[in-house]
């Protein structure tokens, strides 16, 4: 008859069809909610047709379900890759035997997508493959001014060294057997060297020493890296305890008496002017004893230089193709950070040398001062140096304050 009750599996069935008519095309939080209002009727009817507890429980994961789409909604997350639809599909026959069994449980999964841009808020970013390196700001990582000179190994504080005070060459030119009142002597001195410290430390917590690998050779590798790199800048331009080059450089003069060349070249470039450089120091050691063998200078003056042209605008020399060591003047060319621009040095290398007490040392204390109190290990880098470079042959170590007035001074 019209008004028969329908049975539980028609009420299933007709529920199915519903749900599969209208969830084919949900999108937004408008639809769930058309959605919920038009299956509310079926939902009422269904409980109260049968009190099953097993039904019950079914029909509440059901209703559970629509309302999970709607907090979906709510929170902007897609819809899931699976709809309702294509689950209860899925799941048609479970249903149907659990009406007619009137036991059982049937799960349905909604699985939602997250969204990528809640990333952010659940800090993704920590979460991202982490490449094992550690990236260093720029800084000059190679000695290349103490690089240029032996070491000699010292064991003392004090070094002592001798060296000729005076010196005169009296020899006389006589006929048969005459005589002559040769005046030829010599006088030594003796002369002391002082080795200097170049010490740097630095205070770390001992929680970050015991709790993080990279970080003992990280600090280990920065201390010792910043002493060598002051011992470098001391021994080219310091004016402290470690003597340095530009203290006991000459300044470079055109109009030298022993070596004049002031208005000697046409057009004169870095070329003539340590050239003339070179000359002064050979001639400063009787065209005998010293030998300029480097330049060092600011890289971008040595690029200026290498890409000179003359009137025509054709290139003066074809350096700036060339690769591996710049020559100039049969002289090795070290660019530096450390020189200025506008400046250079050119020297003989094998006149001065390091003295080396015992190398850079780096050392771990967990008792300095107030260390214990506040569980602090202070690490603490040495290296006891001095840059020598006996009296007499400070003359093959020379240094031009002003190149452009300098090419000025040498012009024709």
């Amino acid at each position: 008859m019209a008004n028969d009750p329908l049975t539980p599996e028609q009420v299933i069935e007709k529920f199915e069809a519903k749900i599969a008519e209208k969830t084919n095309g949900l999108a937004s939080q408008g639809d769930v909610e058309t959605l919920k209002s038009e299956l509310s009727d079926e939902l009422t009817a269904i409980k109260t047709a049968n009190k099953s507890d097993e039904l019950q429980v079914k029909f509440a994961e059901i209703e559970s379900t629509i309302n999970a789409l709607k907090e979906n909604a709510k929170a902007n997350a897609p819809v899931a890759k699976k709809s309702i639809k294509d689950m209860i599909v899925e799941k048609a026959q479970d249903l149907k035997n659990l009406v007619a069994r009137k036991s059982g449980v049937v799960t349905l999964n909604l699985k939602a997508q997250i969204d990528p841009s809640a990333l952010g808020l659940l800090r993704g970013d920590v979460y991202g493959q982490l490449i094992n390196e550690t990236y260093d700001i720029p800084y000059r990582s190679e000695t290349r001014i103490t690089d240029l000179f032996r070491t000699t190994n010292v064991e003392t504080e004090y070094i002592k060294y001798r060296e000729q005070k005076a010196v005169t060459r009296d020899a006389g030119v006589v006929i048969a057997c005459a005589t002559n009142s040769p005046d030829t002597t010599v006088e030594w001195q003796t002369k002391t060297v002082q080795i200097a410290k170049v010490r740097d430390y630095v205070d770390v917590c001992i929680d970050m020493m015991d709790d993080y690998s990279f970080v003992t050779s990280e600090i280990e590798n920065l201390v010792s890296s910043s002493i060598r790199l002051k011992a470098d800048a001391e021994v080219l331009k310091g004016a402290g305890d470690i003597e340095s080059i530009d203290t006991i450089a000459s300044v470079f003069d055109p109009a030298n008496i022993l070596a004049p060349f002031s208005n000697a070249f046409s057009s004169p470039t870095l070329a003539e002017l340590t050239g003339a450089m070179k000359a002064q120091i050979y001639t400063f050691g009787q065209e005998m004893a010293y030998e300029a063998d480097t330049i060092i200078m600011c890289y971008s003056d040595w690029v200026k230089f290498m890409h000179q042209k003359n009137a025509n605008g054709d290139y003066l020399l074809p350096n700036f193709v060339a690769s591996g060591d710049s020559f100039l003047n049969g002289m090795r060319v070290i660019t530096s950070p450390l020189v200025s621009p506008n400046t250079l040095y050119v020297i003989d290398s094998t006149k001065g040398q390091i003295l080396d007490r015992q190398g850079v040392t780096v050392d771990f204390s967990y008792e300095n001062n107030d260390n214990f109190e506040h569980e602090i290990v202070t690490v603490k880098a040495l290296q006891r140096i001095q840059f020598f470079v006996p009296k007499v042959h400070q003359d093959s170590f020379m240094k031009c304050t002003d190149i452009a007035t300098a090419l000025t001074d040498l012009t024709k």
